[in-house]
């Protein structure tokens, strides 16, 4: 991606996920599209936030540039930065005990802004392209998980509503 593409991609995968966080306020709402976007506030739903918008940069960037390969990156980046949500998340929970919106909001912008730098860095691997394979069977085990602990989820913290 040029400079100027990976701008533009950033901002609108910022807005569009940001846009999930309040679908479960929508009229359409129902439990199938639970499945997809978040429907509480909690680390999960930021996490989701990522990993959605970031699977969509994969579908773009292989359609728009012809390429299966280029599918894996994106999907490795939205993973990559996932762990760093839940740190972030915790390094501020362990001294306010409470969610801290402005926090919330700067973690999730870092997210993505890391997320698509990796996905960039990672598009130019070798090694990331040749298994495109493995990243969409990831994916899809990703979608899998995410969907399943939406409303399945164990009784921690990640998964409960902070809202």
């Amino acid at each position: 991606m040029s400079r100027r593409e990976t701008i533009i991609v950033t901002v609108v995968l910022i807005i569009l996920g940001t846009g999930m966080h309040f679908v479960h306020h929508a009229p359409f709402f129902n439990h199938f599209w639970g499945y997809i976007f978040p429907v509480i506030e909690s680390v999960m739903a930021h996490m989701k936030m990522v990993f959605y918008p970031m699977l969509l940069l994969s579908i773009y960037l292989a359609v728009t540039r012809r390429d299966i390969r280029q599918i894996g990156a994106p999907i490795l980046g939205g993973l990559a930065v996932m762990p760093m949500i839940v740190a972030a998340f915790f390094a501020y929970w362990v001294f306010v005990r409470h969610e801290l919106m402005f926090l919330d909001i700067i973690i999730y912008i870092a997210a993505m802004v890391g997320a698509v730098q990796l996905a960039k860095r990672w598009s130019k691997s070798n090694a990331v392209q040749k298994n495109w394979v493995l990243w969409t069977a990831l994916a899809i085990v990703g979608i899998i998980l995410i969907g399943y602990f939406t409303y399945h989820a164990p009784d921690w913290l990640i998964f409960r509503n902070l809202g």
